[in-house]
């Protein structure tokens, strides 16, 4: 083989030599070098016919057979998988629900919203999207999913103590507020405990919140008060300043924002931003709808229940209220976040 090259090189050189012999022989621009025979030939003239020495049968078959595979390989049709989430629509054999969403796969999670994020045909199988409410007399799972509100057989408190709002702390315990003090749930014994009054009036106590780090915070007519959840003693934070009255609930976000509802006679109650330092409240704009008692925010959205029943979401940089259900029957007071959220 490197015989071949040589001659094959050399026959298709432009200059000729014969450096064996010492002699330095010049072609034509017409013609080519022919080492073997020592002569200049005329261009064009057909290279000889050299063949590959033989290898065997098997061997020449077996060293192509070794070669790595330097092909690309295959790559799917793009119409396959086009929202590129690595899976294939059924028209291509893959079980993608939905090629054009990459958040709605096989290969992902359930999470609660509106959509079967796991393409199992079913939406929030598997995980629990409720969050806890209550009316005067009772106490419920809300699933705003679902557009369900299943009564539960929780206790209420004892001695004539109606609950005005209900919040969870974030290590997962139950807490409420009534007229004259807080009480922690004692799942145990399906119970309410009282953990004590507040020490101070503080008016009517109909909203509240518990913060990230375990604050609670209580609105009441005109004033922001904060609880002390080992003594239940009540502190005065701030006045709202302005004109602004507790509707009947107040809500932490992720975001540890507190926002409240705020009524007005005659008119929908207004969605209000409150300073946690100073208690001074702020209209972001009207909800639309009247006596939203019960606030929750869960899952990305703020949520809301009426006295009529009614479950809305809450645009919190608009404070406009959208209906998603109405449950007939119910006069909710109250609502508070799952530990799940």
């Amino acid at each position: 083989m490197k015989q071949f090259a040589l001659v094959l090189m050399v026959v298709l050189g432009g200059a000729c030599s014969n450096d064996d012999k010492g002699v330095q022989i010049s072609c034509n621009d017409d013609e080519l070098y022919d080492q073997v025979n020592d002569v200049c030939v005329p261009r064009g003239m057909t290279v000889p016919d050299v063949s590959l020495p033989d290898l065997g049968q098997n061997d020449a078959s077996d060293e192509v057979d070794a070669m790595p595979d330097m092909s690309e390989p295959d790559m799917p049709d793009p119409t396959c998988d086009r929202d590129n989430d690595r899976v294939l629509s059924p028209a291509c054999g893959g079980n993608d629900c939905d090629d054009l969403d990459p958040f709605r796969s096989p290969l992902l999670p359930e999470f609660c919203d509106n959509v079967d994020n796991d393409c199992s045909g079913v939406n929030n199988d598997g995980i629990d999207c409720s969050f806890f409410a209550h009316s005067n007399n009772a106490f419920y799972k809300v699933d705003p999913f679902a557009k369900t509100a299943t009564e539960l057989t929780m206790d209420t408190p004892n001695g004539g103590d109606t609950l005005q709002d209900i919040d969870t702390h974030p290590d997962g315990t139950l807490y409420g507020v009534s007229f004259t003090g807080l009480f922690r749930y004692d799942p145990n014994n399906d119970r309410w405990v009282k953990v004590g009054d507040f020490g101070i009036d503080v008016g009517d106590p109909n909203g509240m919140a518990i913060d990230l780090g375990g604050t609670v915070l209580v609105t009441s007519q005109t004033n922001v008060y904060t609880v002390d959840t080992a003594t239940g003693r009540a502190s005065f934070l701030g006045d709202m300043m302005g004109d602004f009255y507790s509707s009947g609930d107040c809500v932490v976000n992720k975001y540890d924002t507190l926002f409240m509802t705020s009524k007005k006679t005659g008119s929908p109650d207004s969605l209000v931003l409150i300073n946690r330092e100073t208690g001074i409240a702020e209209e972001i704009g009207s909800v639309g709808f009247e006596k939203v008692f019960a606030l929750t925010s869960a899952w990305g959205e703020l949520w809301g229940l009426t006295a009529q029943g009614e479950l809305i979401t809450i645009d919190e940089r608009t404070g406009t209220g959208t209906l998603v259900q109405t449950f007939d029957g119910v006069r909710f007071f109250g609502a508070a976040s799952t530990p799940n959220r």
